[in-house]
């Protein structure tokens, strides 16, 4: 219970923003300055292979069902060329029944290729990253417009940019030179063969193109990741004087939290949250500390100090009181005098028969009474 009370009054921990590269940083990123860039969306991982996957089952999905899609295409190119002599009048509304037939048919025939496209495009971001519900991601930060010029000098991240492009693109070019090379005899004779023949030649050549330059572009990716998750790890390294702010903030917070779960079970133990509600009045500094009262004149000599708490307690306090109708009465310097002198289910000295009086007789019950 001492958990879910603390719970209502969470830190505010105000984190520093941290500079992407710097001189100095040798300390290791602490698991602070990872969540900290998690909650901004600032994860690693590689835009490669979402695209490879992409490629990779689509091509697949392609290979699967090529004989539908074929089939399929045929058909749609037929229904729409084969009779457009007979068309009479191309009006405005023929035009918008002929596009929604037309767009309605091409859907049906890309859906497989852009279904699987679409999920795999999740897939490939959630096994690197996991899912991520980032507000602070969707915020607009209009400093990304402003030019960098960083961006475009040969650093690390950009020259590993430059070598990836440039190794897609030489591999594109061997890949397709050694299998064109291969079927390079059978296309010399696509003059002779019939339609559905040499398509299906340009098809498979194509396809076993894009195959093994997605299986590269896979590879090629998995490289990426790891080069990601290196700059990022570079990127979270503090210098030690951030390293040693950050273990004594933490540290700080950490005994903080143990004397507050320490105050709230001896609050606890006491039985003081049972007693808010049957307390005749709670006596309040607005911001640190409150005092629980109760006087009954058949048992008390003087009115008893029930419950008392400060900070955090202070404030479950009068959240307490206000929601069992319990008056409230804002006197700083008796709040204050009360919680320093007078322990719980004492009466109140002498000294405080004045002030707390004046408190007591402003309360309505007590005003029946008189």
């Amino acid at each position: 219970m001492a958990d879910e009370i603390i719970e209502l009054f969470p830190d505010r921990i105000h984190l520093q923003l941290f500079a992407a590269e710097d001189e100095g940083r040798t300390e290791e990123g602490s698991e602070r300055r990872r969540k900290e860039e998690r909650d901004k969306g600032n994860v690693p991982k590689s835009q490669e292979l979402p695209a490879a996957l992409i490629l990779l089952t689509s091509m697949a999905t392609v290979y699967l069902l090529g004989g539908y899609l074929f089939e399929r295409s045929f058909y749609i190119f037929r229904k729409y060329f084969e009779n457009v002599h007979n068309y009479n009048s191309f009006a405005d509304e023929d035009l918008r029944v002929l596009f929604r037939a037309s767009a309605s048919d091409i859907m049906g025939l890309l859906f497989p290729v852009l279904g699987i496209s679409f999920l795999m495009a999740i897939v490939g971001n959630l096994v690197q990253v996991g899912f991520i519900y980032t507000p602070k991601a969707l915020t607009p930060n209009f400093t990304k417009i402003i030019p960098n010029f960083k961006k475009v000098l040969p650093t690390r991240q950009v020259l590993f940019n430059l070598a990836k492009s440039l190794a897609k693109v030489a591999l594109v070019g061997w890949v397709s030179y050694i299998i064109i090379s291969m079927d390079f005899l059978p296309m010399l004779l696509l003059g002779n063969m019939g339609l559905k023949a040499a398509i299906h030649l340009l098809a498979k050549t194509a396809l076993k193109i894009f195959i093994v330059i997605g299986v590269l572009f896979f590879a090629i990716s998995i490289l990426d990741y790891f080069y990601q998750k290196y700059e990022f790890e570079e990127s979270i390294k503090m210098t030690p004087s951030e390293s040693k702010q950050e273990m004594k903030e933490t540290e700080g917070d950490k005994t903080f939290l143990n004397r507050r779960r320490q105050m709230v079970r001896e609050f606890l133990r006491k039985g003081m949250l049972q007693r808010i509600p049957k307390a005749d009045v709670v006596v309040v500094n607005p911001t640190h500390f409150s005092v629980a009262l109760a006087y009954d004149p058949k048992i008390h000599n003087a009115p008893v100090v029930s419950a008392k708490g400060m900070d955090e307690l202070a404030l479950l306090m009068r959240r307490l009181a206000k929601k069992h109708n319990v008056p409230i009465i804002e006197d700083r310097i008796v709040a204050r005098m009360l919680y320093d002198e007078v322990e719980v289910d004492a009466e109140i000295p002498s000294r405080f028969f004045k002030a707390v009086s004046l408190i007591i007789s402003r309360l309505d019950k007590y005003r029946r009474v008189a």
